[in-house]
């Protein structure tokens, strides 16, 4: 059991007041700091958080990565040679980048386990231009292989839409960005199940970005875009294959489910899920629930 945990976040610690509270309910002894706070002084050779040696720590908990990959590796690195334990365990194992910064690995990890995902292709935009109608049909959906919570997403209804996205995402290529393309799958609402240690601990549906396409939509279904959700023995067991695919934790898998069909398919899993709305309608404390997991480690 352990007994000293720190948890890390990108950006301001001030986000991680919901653990300072759960852990003082819990009575555990948990530290919440951001990866800015990491400093280092060579004569020494340790790292610090705060003034506190990180090889001090029983666990270290990555929240949030973000665009602190440089820290979080250098984090990393140092727990794995003072054996401290790491979560997500995805950080304890030697990547260029981590599945959990990139869909493009994401998706291939999925797809290698036989997980029911949209049909996928990745490569250059023009790539994409030429082969999008003929592999997923039209319109699809193009991605930003690092987009966040639904930022980066588009889906062109006409050609002419397509070439002006193409245009301005071959731009985007020139520096670095890379993207991906998925068939769209006609639904109106996304699931999102919240795992922690293997145990799914909530699951709400929200109405989809696109679903004034899908027949059947009905106009006053906006009046609760947000409901509690029982997925059923299908949709449970495929979130946590999801995550053990990809090799996660604590995650949140978002399941896209076929109007016509009734076929499931995820679309994502995320490492750095916002549960706000999941704690709301499944009446859940989140953190206290990650912490209890965290602490029997």
């Amino acid at each position: 059991m352990v007994k000293n945990i720190l948890v890390l976040t990108s950006g301001s610690k001030k986000k991680l007041r919901p653990f300072e509270f759960a852990a003082k309910s819990l009575d555990l002894a948990v530290i919440t700091a951001s990866f800015e706070d990491l400093e280092y002084f060579s004569d020494k050779n340790n790292l610090y958080i705060n003034g506190k040696d990180i090889a001090d720590f029983d666990l270290i908990y990555f929240r949030l990565v973000g665009k602190s990959l440089e820290r979080a590796s250098l984090i990393a690195n140092y727990a794995l040679e003072r054996r401290v334990k790491l979560v997500d365990r995805i950080y304890e194992k030697s990547h260029l980048l981590p599945v959990s910064l990139s869909k493009a690995i994401e998706i291939k990890k999925l797809a290698g386990a036989n997980v029911s995902i949209p049909k996928t292709i990745f490569g250059k935009i023009a790539y994409i231009k030429k082969s999008g109608k003929n592999l997923l049909g039209f319109p699809f959906v193009i991605k930003s292989t690092s987009g966040k919570k639904g930022r980066e997403v588009w889906s062109p209804r006409t050609k002419k839409e397509l070439m002006d996205l193409i245009k301005t995402l071959k731009e985007e290529e020139k520096n670095g960005k890379g993207f991906l393309a998925q068939e769209f799958i006609n639904c109106t609402k996304r699931v999102r199940v919240l795992i922690v240690g293997g145990k799914i601990i909530g699951s709400i549906s929200q109405l989809t970005k696109w679903r004034k396409r899908v027949s059947g939509y009905k106009p006053q279904e906006d009046e609760k875009k947000i409901n509690k959700f029982n997925g059923g023995k299908n949709i449970d067991d495929m979130a946590l294959r999801a995550i053990d695919a990809v090799g996660l934790d604590i995650a949140g898998v978002d399941i896209l489910v076929d109007e016509v069909s009734k076929k499931p398919f995820v679309i994502e899993v995320n490492a750095a899920p916002s549960w706000k709305l999941l704690s709301k309608y499944c009446q859940i404390n989140v953190e206290k629930e990650i912490l209890k997991y965290l602490s029997q480690l």
